[in-house]
């Protein structure tokens, strides 16, 4: 496992990503991109970001 690799996101999605997840659930469950897009709750969080201007 590698816990300092990351993605690129906006700031809006990787707050509320945290806001979820502490980073050691983010390095154990959420390792991927398609991890976090699965995830149900971030999946709504998204959503609202795509809204937003």
């Amino acid at each position: 496992m590698q816990l300092n690799a990351g993605i690129n996101i906006c700031r809006a999605c990787h707050d509320g990503i945290h806001n979820a997840y502490d980073e050691m659930q983010l390095a154990k469950g959420f390792s991927t991109l398609d991890s976090l897009l699965a995830d149900e709750g971030l999946k709504r969080h998204f959503a609202w970001v795509a809204k937003q201007k």
